[in-house]
């Protein structure tokens, strides 16, 4: 391989880079706006706690399918389940 295709090689993984950079940012922001919204939505819920169960139940299934996630998962998972009502030591 000449330097230039190098160089071309080496410009287009740049440019893939940042694209991946810019996706993973707008994903981060669709969250943010998503867990606000539940959030919001949570907050006024007459039976919070059939949905705390519900949610339960549903991060289990979501843990045990995706292994490699769940310590991702955790943090948020903390967040919601406040949201619900059941505080954590």
């Amino acid at each position: 391989m000449e330097i230039q295709d190098l160089q071309q090689t080496l410009a287009e993984m740049g440019q893939n880079v940042d694209a991946l950079k810019e996706n993973q940012f707008a994903l981060v922001a669709q969250v943010q706006v998503l867990q606000a919204a539940l959030a919001s939505a949570l907050m006024h819920h007459p039976d919070r706690k059939a949905v705390l169960a519900a949610f339960e139940r549903y991060m289990k299934v979501a843990k045990d399918s995706a292994p490699n996630l769940a310590s991702r998962m955790e943090g948020l998972e903390a967040g919601m389940l406040s949201l619900l009502g059941k505080h954590q030591a």
